[in-house]
């Protein structure tokens, strides 16, 4: 019996001995945690140019032309002497507008970003 507990005694020292060499040649590390910080900022600039012109001409022609029959066979030449009534009307317009417009937009965004942790999303700590 105490012939066992020798062999058992020298097994133990054997196999601690053996953790002992196996850890030493493993390699050392830490799992550190990942920081991530910064002023992610947006910048938008936004710029608008408009032009238009327009252009119109109207032309009116007018003519009346109203005639009395001027013959004397009816006897009454006393009618025959009404004139003939002649009215022309003529009107032209013309309308010529240009507009110009310039429109300039800019905006900027920033905030302070810091991340520890595996965390994808900005934030001020672990998530």
């Amino acid at each position: 019996m105490r012939r066992v507990v020798i062999i058992m005694n020298k097994l133990a020292v054997v196999l601690i001995i053996a953790a002992a060499v196996t850890l030493l040649a493993l390699p050392a590390y830490a799992s550190l945690v990942p920081m991530s910080w910064g002023f992610p900022t947006m910048v938008q600039n936004n710029s608008l140019t408009n032009f238009e012109s327009n252009f119109a001409w109207a032309s009116n022609n007018e003519f009346s032309d109203i005639s009395f029959p001027t013959s004397t066979c009816s006897g009454l030449s006393a009618f025959s002497a009404f004139p003939t009534i002649t009215q022309m009307s003529n009107s032209e317009q013309l309308v010529s507008q240009v507009k110009f417009s310039n429109q300039q937009q800019s905006m900027s965004f920033s905030y302070p970003w810091i991340s520890i942790g595996f965390s994808p999303v900005p934030s001020m700590g672990f998530l």
